[in-house]
């Protein structure tokens, strides 16, 4: 049979029907999760009855829904919440293997309920993720890439766990190493000050496991928490240079491009025919300048910022060869900026002009931030809540052994609701704690340079200790 859409393509047309080996069909309507080959997750319809599929594809099919189904069904014998899964079968003549399960409408990831809730209900949201964990460690259950998209709520806020496939069943309840180990990698998914701030939050985790002495497992975990938001910028910046389902690597002439799959690349190709990567008449230039030209252009409709990078000299050039592009660490940062929730402009493409073997001129394409910069926001918002965002924002580089290397004013662009970071190119982690504590020293005196105002270079400087 030829090959359908659904088993290798990105682009898939829906609806789209899949004829099952007992009889009858499902008709998919829309795709939650996709992994072109691998992996695709979807709504459908079943009789007049919605239903979530997931479809198994590649070499490894079997083994992957047989695991899925087994990791679902011991969270259901251990009485943890889950969408119950109703059906083991396959795709008629295909044989891909298929598992239904009961539908959750109005559903939403627990990231995206936390991240949108008041503070208050996220503690609440926190405690009964912790519960829920403690439910699956006491069974046995622990998540092998443990992530916050592994759980969902309900229009009601009720918690379910999905993803069976992503557990491994242990024999008896996890122990105290692996049970740290988890709920390390659960933190570090959250910012930093989540756990800081509220050092009794993993209370709700120990009174169901039934262990006391909290302060002792605190520093453990928080350590664990450190080590996997490391470990995540790295994995996420690595991400961003090959192909995979998040990024995409091409060449076109002389040039290198990486650019985010949701940013459209006819739109990008188009853009560099047409604008010869360089300013035209209409467009604004930000930053003239021998070493860097900065201008906003237009991309698919998509207001955006362009950054180049400027080789002076031949030399730079010759240099270049064996140095990165600056354009290529920024990218990198503003990637692995992500595992630290430091925000900083969305990151779109960046392109690297290569000749002769050497790296010439590169460009960063970024979303435009929405804000101005700090040295014309805080003149005009100089009232405690606004000082404290910012310098919370200044003290995330060295909370999280991160240091900026030029906290100019400008380069905090501001609204009331963001503090977006921007020129990442001298960010870096320094490798010994004594040069991490002087260049995030020097990194706070840069910052307190920018206030001439005696008082509010004060108060910064108090906020900063």
């Amino acid at each position: 049979m030829p090959a359908q859409d659904w088993e290798t393509r990105r682009e898939i047309a829906l609806p789209f029907t899949l004829p099952l080996v007992e009889g009858g069909e499902l008709r998919c309507d829309k795709i939650l999760r996709l992994l072109p080959g691998r992996r695709l997750v979807c709504r459908a319809d079943q009789n007049g009855k919605q239903v979530l599929v997931k479809l198994f594809l590649g070499k490894d099919q079997a083994q992957k829904a047989a695991e899925d189904a087994r990791g679902v069904k011991a969270m259901m014998a251990a009485g943890i919440a889950t969408p119950p899964l109703l059906l083991e079968t396959r795709v008629e003549q295909k044989g891909y293997p298929v598992l239904l399960f009961d539908f959750i409408p109005r559903a939403g990831s627990f990231r995206q309920r936390w991240t949108a809730a008041e503070e208050k209900q996220r503690t609440a949201l926190l405690k009964d993720l912790l519960a829920l964990v403690a439910r699956q460690h006491q069974a046995g259950l622990r998540q092998r890439d443990f992530h916050l998209n592994n759980f969902i709520l309900d229009a009601a806020d009720q918690l379910y766990a999905i993803d069976g496939g992503d557990l491994v069943i242990e024999s008896s309840p996890l122990g105290e190493k692996a049970s740290i180990a988890n709920l390390g990698v659960l933190f570090g998914h959250l910012p930093r000050q989540v756990l800081m701030d509220a050092p009794q939050l993993p209370d709700s985790y120990f009174e169901h496991r039934g262990w006391e002495g909290a302060e002792y497992f605190f520093p453990r975990i928080n350590k664990a928490a450190n080590a996997f938001r490391r470990r995540r910028a790295r994995r996420i910046s690595r991400k961003a240079f090959r192909n995979c389902s998040e990024f995409e690597v091409w060449r076109k002439d002389d040039l290198r491009i990486c650019q985010r799959r949701d940013f459209d690349r006819d739109a990008l190709e188009a853009w560099l025919q047409s604008s010869a990567l360089a300013p035209v008449a209409s467009e604004a230039v930000l930053k003239p300048g021998n070493s860097q030209t900065v201008w906003v252009a237009r991309i698919d409709d998509q207001e955006v910022v362009v950054k180049r990078y400027n080789l002076k000299t031949r030399w730079r050039a010759l240099r270049r060869l064996f140095t990165r592009s600056r354009a290529s660490r920024s990218w990198e940062n503003a990637h692995s900026l992500r595992a630290y929730h430091i925000d900083t402009p969305k990151p779109l493409a960046m392109i690297e002009e290569r000749r002769w073997g050497l790296r010439q001129r590169a460009w960063l394409i970024t979303a435009r931030a929405k804000g101005i910069g700090a040295n014309r926001y805080i003149p005009q918002h100089a009232d405690e809540h606004t000082l404290k965002r910012l310098a919370s924002v200044v003290r995330a580089f060295g909370e999280n052994d991160l240091v900026h290397g030029d906290m100019k004013a400008t380069n905090f662009l501001m609204t009331e609701e963001s503090v977006e970071v921007i020129d990442l190119d001298s960010m870096f982690r320094p490798s010994t704690a004594p040069v991490l504590r002087a260049r995030v020293a020097k990194d706070h005196r840069r910052f307190l340079q920018n206030w001439d105002d005696g008082v509010l270079r004060k108060r910064f400087a108090a906020l900063l200790e």
